[in-house]
């Protein structure tokens, strides 16, 4: 079942969004073996829009490299830049 909501969210949200920004035929889709990332639905999903070469996950050829620099991107790079973002106005706290 989380698969199938997993594979709907990459069918509904994730390829429009790469669609319109044409990246959809030149980026490598990478994710986690997290159970819903390798239902067989969304490794057909997967196959049919990026096929073998250009999917990064335990359910593929290329597997991801556990606490690879190389693949962390987001762990040294995103999530400062999001806290950044978070942080950089004046915080405000509500009176309730």
């Amino acid at each position: 079942m989380m698969a199938r909501r997993y594979k709907n969210m990459l069918e509904n949200f994730v390829a429009p969004q790469m669609l319109q920004h044409q990246c959809l035929d030149s980026i490598t889709f990478m994710q986690d073996g997290a159970p819903p990332h390798i239902g067989l639905c969304v490794q057909q999903f997967l196959r049919q829009h990026f096929t073998n070469d250009r999917v990064i996950s335990r359910a593929f050829p290329k597997a991801c490299l556990p606490r690879s620099p190389n693949l962390n991107y987001c762990d040294f790079w995103l999530w400062g830049y999001l806290k950044d973002l978070a942080y950089r106005g004046r915080l405000i706290t509500l009176q309730i």
